[in-house]
């Protein structure tokens, strides 16, 4: 396992595994358990927002774990002139960003509900999803002595780069496929490039801020290897 890219949210990361393995992997970030909210009693809203949507948006507002709790309150009360922050909510959670708009209110508009959170999982409800997890093939590329230096200029992920009037391929990492060094190759009936999958994969996930990244990947190894086990105890009986 090799880190090719890391920042506040994302890591990428390149890993010999095969496919149907990281697949199981990346459903099974569907069963960690987040803290979402779940249920909302709204008693005044004069915003241009159905009470619907207004639910819709506090579900999809990342929330801090409260530590021994599945289940936590939060609430808010605001009379103003403007937009609405996730930041206003006030409870024992508290949204990972402060600056999610719920919605906005005009001159003696008000908004006031009390809001459940409770703990569930991504593959119930999509609120509940600890990030995103995505992976492909990295590519091993061959480049014809002969090819122009055209082909830098082409590729829209400038994989490739020229010098001293040869083309390489320099960042192979950042070749998804696309074809267009492919086509261009095929107008002028040459086999400039020729790219084939590696065994490799690039795996890359985003989290939401509930987990880190690091933490997803292995939450969702431990609850792929519980299943197993479980399956494993059934058909050995």
């Amino acid at each position: 396992m090799k880190t090719t890219s890391k920042k506040n949210n994302q890591i990428s990361f390149s890993l010999e595994i095969d496919e149907s393995l990281a697949n199981a992997i990346r459903r099974y970030s569907f069963q960690i358990p987040i803290l979402a909210i779940d249920e909302v009693e709204i008693s005044k809203n004069d915003s241009p927002l159905y009470d619907e949507t207004i639910a819709h948006r506090l579900g999809l507002i990342p929330l801090e774990a409260v530590k021994g709790k599945k289940e936590t309150t939060l609430k808010l009360s605001v009379n103003k002139e403007g937009f609405v922050y996730s930041g206003e909510l006030k409870g024992e959670s508290k949204p990972i960003y402060d600056k999610i708009p719920i919605t906005s209110l005009s001159k003696d508009q008000e908004l006031e509900f009390v809001a459940t959170a409770r703990f569930g999982k991504g593959s119930d409800h999509a609120k509940f999803s600890p990030g995103l997890m995505t992976y492909r093939n990295i590519m091993n590329i061959k480049v014809d002595k002969e090819c122009p230096k055209e082909m830098v200029e082409i590729c829209p992920l400038k994989v490739f780069s020229s010098e001293n009037g040869k083309v390489e391929a320099t960042d192979a990492l950042a070749c998804d496929m696309c074809g267009a060094c492919l086509e261009y190759s095929k107008k002028k009936n040459k086999e400039y490039v020729k790219i084939e999958p590696s065994n490799e994969l690039l795996i890359t996930i985003e989290s939401f801020g509930q987990l880190s990244c690091e933490e997803i990947f292995k939450k969702s190894i431990d609850a792929l290897k519980s299943d197993l086990g479980d399956f494993s105890k059934y058909i050995s009986k």
